[in-house]
């Protein structure tokens, strides 16, 4: 990159509330920071002293989180409002925190990166002369399909479940209509109206950046390159895809004598004979399907390291109870008639053991299940390679800065 700017580079990134939408900033920000000599200041729409309980003091060292005051949403909100429609109404409501936040800087952001909740802000961006970008944590795939729903929304009439057949992507794989996010399964929620508004947001910001790499989704990123319909949706708005971002353990991080147990249990057992399970830091599921999943492992008779939370009374992710008597139905939380429709098409209230079973046996036995693991590790190595320094990952964040620069130099020079 340039590096005959007369100060660093100083770039905002917004994030959302919530430690989950946190994390993958602090993330970004600690590899522009250490990795590209910018200077960086995260935006929290979250309680800073929740980032110091998860001890991520490392990743703070290298650049400043400012905390956005909390504002009370309760009169706009009641029990049956949805969480994104909860975080999209407290940014929404920050608004006016974020503006004082950046006017009272010394030194004020240049750029303002904002993630996939945050789009509200754009505006705010424009009333300081700063360029503005879009952060999209997941993928590209993820990333087409919300950028192209504006036209499903046209195309389309009644719900996307309802469609009988995929929900075509302009040069990407096409979505089954039961794959669709949780977003799109009730076009009647107002958690819809604000994954449409965002969507057509996208437009709006001068580049994407997005947590994945070229060989990871190579016929995606070349749509968003190449295929017309795809860059008209987007408005010729470039996409960078700039990961694997992942937080990295430290040394410093320190282990305690569980995790130290666990180690050297895993030291004794044959290499790649050892199956992990967890379903991410907010993956929860029901009672019966842990109970489900607990027997599945046994009867696979496969080494395994299962991350266990307790189970919720609800069941979220892929997995819904319908309950009786006195108890809340899940099924309240899903479009009407939605578990009926898509009995057929995938959606599965509980995975039975044996299924369990037979899919552990799979991947650590058959064949088959050797080649999936093998692109795996292919893909880790593709990973680590496309982030360091002259790898696809590692260029593409290059010329995302540039292109910031030239941007920032022409928006001076009219």
């Amino acid at each position: 990159m340039d590096t005959t700017r007369s100060k660093k580079l100083h770039i905002g990134i917004l994030a959302s509330p919530g430690m989950g939408h946190l994390l993958p900033v602090l993330v970004l920000g600690n590899r522009l920071s250490t990795e590209f000599n910018v200077k960086v200041t995260v935006l929290a729409i979250t309680e800073v002293p929740t980032v110091q309980n998860l001890g991520l003091e490392a990743e703070l060292a290298d650049f400043d989180v400012l905390q956005i005051p909390p504002v009370d949403i309760s009169h706009l909100i009641d029990a049956n409002t949805k969480l994104s429609t909860r975080i999209r109404i407290m940014v929404s409501e920050a608004l006016p925190g974020l503006r004082s936040a950046i006017s009272g800087m010394k030194d004020l952001p240049e750029i303002l990166i904002c993630d996939l909740f945050c789009t509200k802000a754009f505006p705010v961006a424009n009333e300081f002369n700063m360029r503005k970008y879009l952060y999209v944590a997941t993928n590209a795939w993820y990333t087409a399909l919300q950028a192209y729903t504006p036209v499903l929304h046209k195309q389309i009439d009644g719900q996307y479940v309802d469609h009988t057949q995929p929900l075509k992507i302009p040069g990407c794989k096409s979505v089954r209509p039961e794959e669709v996010n949780d977003a799109m399964l009730d076009r009647n929620d107002p958690r819809y109206e604000g994954y449409l508004q965002a969507a057509t947001d996208f437009g709006l910001a001068d580049g994407i950046l997005v947590n994945t790499w070229e060989d990871l989704e190579p016929v995606t990123l070349e749509a968003f390159r190449e295929n017309e319909s795809l860059r008209k949706v987007l408005c010729d708005t470039a996409v960078y895809p700039i990961g694997p971002l992942t937080r990295r353990p430290r040394e410093s991080d320190g282990i305690d004598d569980r995790s130290l147990m666990m180690m050297e249990w895993l030291d004794k057992q044959p290499s790649e004979s050892v199956l992990f399970v967890s379903f991410g830091s907010g993956g929860t599921l029901s009672a019966q399907q842990l109970t489900e999943l607990a027997f599945g492992l046994e009867l696979s008779q496969q080494r395994f390291i299962w991350v266990v939370r307790p189970p919720a009374r609800m069941a979220n992710g892929s997995f819904f109870t319908v309950t009786q008597g006195d108890e809340p139905l899940d099924y309240y939380y899903l479009p009407q008639g939605f578990l009926t429709r898509t009995k057929n098409t995938g959606w599965i209230k509980v995975v039975d053991r044996k299924e369990i079973e037979e899919m552990v046996r799979f991947i650590m036995e058959s064949e088959e299940g050797m080649v999936i693991r093998d692109r795996v590790k292919q893909l880790k190595v593709n990973g680590e390679g496309a982030i360091s320094k002259g790898g696809s990952s590692y260029n593409s964040m290059n010329d995302f800065l540039k292109d910031a620069h030239m941007r920032l130099i022409k928006s001076l020079s009219v």
